[in-house]
């Protein structure tokens, strides 16, 4: 993994030099902020477009994670389409921003096989008209009428396709039902104490998905930290249990989880 991304920032290092007054590099961490090469998950590069300036982060791997244009250099106002990409290369949404910088006009959301499973529409920056919520079998799930922003009506089924009588929830991420603080408590108890006394004292980003039924998924670690401790971390991850999934329009859906290990 480090590898792959020293030879991707190479290729941006060229490209940056080439026009410094036109174009940009940053190292970013998982918040987007900007760090020293080695603390680096991610790499944006800035590339002036007559008036515009385009914005793409990079994963790792060198697959576009997120692009679109901002109105200036210091990327304070969106303009235009924005496209975001998940770490195999698919398209998982698409927004649209007016001149003022506020959501406006369709988004899109699409499942990993490329299947739109979430439509709807801003007005000025708020929620505006029916928004259509499907599931990955492409059946109605929910449908929500907003008014500037605001909830008038919704409608619920189940995978059946039968009516369902539930308070909505628009969006939830996955957590452990115990919370955070206990969540940290048990991981420093379990794994991390040790992980330490083997002699660990890299951090690491530990890269999962929590699936329906809140089980842990597709684990990653980045930067590599060794074999011997990569396989006992994805070890305890698989057995690990209380998780509660993510839920999107009242679906339980397999949702994306990032946990940091911060040893010194």
């Amino acid at each position: 993994m480090k590898n792959i991304f020293l030879i991707v920032f190479t290729f941006f290092l060229s490209f940056s030099c080439f026009s410094q007054k036109d174009s940009v590099v940053n190292y970013l961490d998982r918040h987007y902020k900007k760090v020293i090469k080695e603390q680096a998950t991610y790499i944006q590069t800035i590339v002036k477009k007559d008036s515009l300036w385009l914005a793409t982060v990079y994963f790792g791997n060198g697959k576009v994670k997120f692009q679109g244009n901002f109105k200036n250099k210091k990327l304070k106002t969106r303009v235009g389409v924005f496209k975001v990409y998940d770490e195999s290369g698919n398209l998982k949404s698409t927004q649209n921003y007016n001149s003022k910088g506020k959501k406006n006009g369709r988004y899109s959301y699409f499942n990993t096989k490329g299947a739109l499973i979430t439509k709807g529409y801003f007005l000025n920056g708020k929620k505006e008209g029916v928004w259509k919520y499907l599931d990955n079998n492409l059946k109605s799930r929910a449908r929500i009428v907003y008014k500037k922003g605001n909830i008038l009506d919704y409608n619920l089924w189940n995978e059946e396709g039968i009516t369902i009588k539930e308070k909505l929830i628009i969006s939830r991420s996955p957590h452990y039902k115990k919370g955070n603080k206990s969540l940290r408590t048990r991981l420093n108890k379990e794994l991390v104490k040790g992980l330490k006394n083997e002699g660990l004292n890299t951090n690491f980003l530990l890269k999962c998905s929590i699936s329906k039924e809140g089980k842990v998924e597709d684990i990653s670690i980045t930067p590599n930290i060794g074999d011997q401790y990569k396989e006992k971390i994805i070890s305890y991850f698989l057995k690990f249990d209380g998780m509660q999934p993510g839920i999107i329009a009242n679906m339980k859906v397999k949702f994306p989880l990032e946990l940091p290990f911060i040893f010194n």
